[in-house]
C-alpha cells in the first residue's frame, strides 16, 4: 500500500510539472503517512477560512486543522455518524450538514439551526444565506436558509430537480450547482412588482464528461474551480482548463486552493497557493500552443 501511494504521488508531481506548476509550489499539508499515523480517515467535505484554517469531515466528526503549526482538533465531544458536509461563514461560524439537519458546533455539541425535509447532500454559505442540497425522491431540492436578520431560520425552496446534484457553491446573488458534468449558476429570486418573488433564473456555465464532485469560486478574479474524482479544472474567461491531475473535494480562501483526496487508508490534503496565477499561466500556455498550431 505504501509503495502504491508513493507511486501515485510521483505520477501527480510529474503531471503537475507538465502542466506548468512546479512541485515546490504545492503544499502537501496531510500526506498518506501522516494520515495513517494520526488515524485520520477523511470522507471528503472540506471548508476553508481566510485565516488558513481548514475544516475536514471524517466518518464521525469534523476536524479543525491549522496547517502552520500542524494542529488538529475535533469540534465535537461525541461521535456523530451522519455528517455529510461542512461550510464556514465569513465570520467563522461553522455549519455542519447532517442527514436531516443543518447544525453548528457550540462548546463541543451540535446545535440544530434548521431541520431539513430530506437527506442532506451538500452545503455552502455566505454572510446571509446557507444553500443546501437535500434529497427529494429520486431528485433533489435546493434550499436557501436565512442566517441573519428578522428572517433568520426561514427556508425557501429555490429549485426542485429530477436528477441528483452533488455539489454547490454560494456566490454573489445566488449559487453554483453541479449535477453530473453540468455546472449551473442559480440566481436568487428577486422581488417582483407585485411583491411576489420572480422565477429563479439558471445559466449553464460549463459541461464536461465526468461527474463534478466539488465546486468553489474566486469571485474577485471570476474564476470557478471544480473537480471530478481524478482532475481539478478551472472555468476562466469562458474556457475550461485542467489545472491539477487529482480531484475529489475542494475548498478555496484567499487565492489558495485546497484539494482533499479522501481515503480509508491514506487521505491527502494538498494546497496550491497563488492558484489564480497558476491557472492564468496554464491558460496562456494553452493559448500559445493553439497559436503555434495554426497555419
Amino acid at each position: 500500500m505504501r509503495t502504491a501511494m508513493i507511486k501515485r504521488m510521483l505520477v501527480i508531481l510529474t503531471a503537475v510539472s507538465a502542466m506548468g506548476c512546479q512541485s515546490e509550489d504545492l503544499r502537501v499539508q496531510i500526506g498518506p503517512e501522516h494520515a495513517r499515523e494520526v488515524n485520520l480517515e477523511l470522507t471528503g467535505g472540506i471548508a476553508a477560512e481566510g485565516s488558513g484554517v481548514l475544516y475536514l469531515t471524517t466518518p464521525t466528526t469534523v476536524m479543525r486543522y491549522e496547517p502552520g503549526p500542524n494542529r488538529m482538533e475535533s469540534l465535537m465531544l461525541d461521535a456523530c455518524q451522519d455528517i455529510r458536509d461542512v461550510a464556514v461563514t465569513p465570520e467563522g461560524v461553522v455549519l455542519i450538514l447532517r442527514g436531516r439537519a443543518l447544525s453548528s458546533p457550540v462548546a463541543g455539541y451540535l446545535v440544530t439551526i434548521r431541520p431539513l425535509p430530506g437527506d442532506g447532500i451538500a452545503v455552502s454559505c455566505d454572510r446571509e444565506f446557507a444553500y443546501v442540497l437535500a434529497a427529494r425522491g429520486q431528485g433533489a431540492q435546493l434550499l436557501r436558509i436565512h442566517l441573519a436578520g428578522n428572517a433568520k431560520g426561514h427556508v425557501q425552496t429555490l429549485l426542485t430537480t429530477e436528477d441528483r446534484p452533488r455539489a454547490l457553491c454560494a456566490v454573489r446573488g445566488g449559487c453554483l450547482i453541479a449535477s453530473g458534468g453540468n455546472l449551473v449558476k442559480v440566481a436568487d429570486p428577486a422581488p417582483a412588482a407585485d411583491n411576489a418573488e420572480s422565477q429563479v433564473a439558471t445559466v449553464l456555465l460549463a459541461v464536461i464528461q465526468d461527474p463534478i464532485t466539488s465546486v468553489v469560486a474566486d469571485q474577485d478574479k471570476l474564476i470557478v474551480y471544480f473537480a471530478t474524482a481524478n482532475t481539478t479544472y478551472a472555468w476562466i474567461q469562458g474556457q475550461i482548463v485542467p489545472i491539477f491531475p487529482a480531484g475529489s473535494r475542494l475548498a478555496w480562501a484567499k487565492d489558495t486552493l485546497t484539494i482533499c483526496l479522501p481515503s480509508r487508508t491514506g487521505s491527502q490534503v494538498i494546497q496550491i497557493p497563488a492558484v489564480s496565477k497558476h491557472t492564468e499561466g496554464i491558460l496562456k500556455q494553452l493559448e500559445k500552443g493553439d497559436l503555434e498550431k495554426r497555419p
